[in-house]
């Protein structure tokens, strides 16, 4: 996937559009793949994977990182 597909994914799934995805916002996505199992745990775990800060949100270059 190119950068500029990341960005227009990360773009999709940032539904408010500030720059950062929730965990809200990440629940969504998976809800709309399908993700209906263990919902929850699934989010929380990419979260706590990917949120390299920690500050409870995916700004683009930890999204970048959790998609290589």
């Amino acid at each position: 996937m190119t950068e500029a597909e990341l960005k227009d994914l990360f773009d999709e799934i940032d539904a408010d559009g500030d720059g950062r995805i929730s965990i809200g916002e990440l629940a969504q996505r998976f809800k709309a793949e399908g993700g209906q199992g263990h919902l929850r745990e699934n989010v929380k775990e990419v979260m706590d994977q990917a949120d390299a800060n920690r500050d409870g949100v995916l700004d683009f270059a930890e999204f970048q990182t959790l998609l290589k």
